[in-house]
């Protein structure tokens, strides 16, 4: 490993922690959680709250581990934008939310909105020296 790049590498390597940390940390809670988890997607108005649950645990946790560890980052990236997108306009765009808790809302879809980014990034540049993928090379 060259010395020189190691702060890039480590930096490569932190952002895809802190990308995957609140996906990993949501699907696990949920999978401890059932009934929460189910009582979420249910009042989002979806039918088949255990399927869907079912989908979204297994949806966070792989594909944040995928992210995390640098194994088809692209791909576990690719997965979560697309559970961010989705679940961002099924919770967050369509409730028609007004006053402060628009606001709020609205704020928490312009995070969500960073995540994208961030996860476009990592599709686009890789996950870097410091994941599985590039060892495997």
């Amino acid at each position: 490993m060259e010395l020189a790049a190691l702060p890039t590498d480590v930096g490569e390597l932190l952002a895809r922690v802190c990308l995957s940390f609140v996906f990993l940390w949501s699907g696990i809670t949920k999978a401890y959680a059932r009934s929460a988890g189910k009582a979420e997607i249910a009042a989002l108005g979806l039918p088949y709250p255990g399927l869907f649950l079912t989908l979204t645990v297994v949806c966070q946790i792989v594909a944040g581990l995928m992210v995390l560890l640098g194994f088809r980052a692209w791909l576990g990236a690719f997965l979560l934008l697309g559970f961010t997108v989705v679940a961002t306009l099924l919770a967050h765009v369509s409730q028609g939310f007004t006053g402060e808790k628009g606001r709020q809302q609205l704020t928490t879809t312009f995070e969500h909105l960073a995540i994208v980014g961030g996860f476009l990034f990592l599709i686009i540049q890789g996950a870097g020296r410091l994941s599985v993928d590039s060892w495997l090379r």
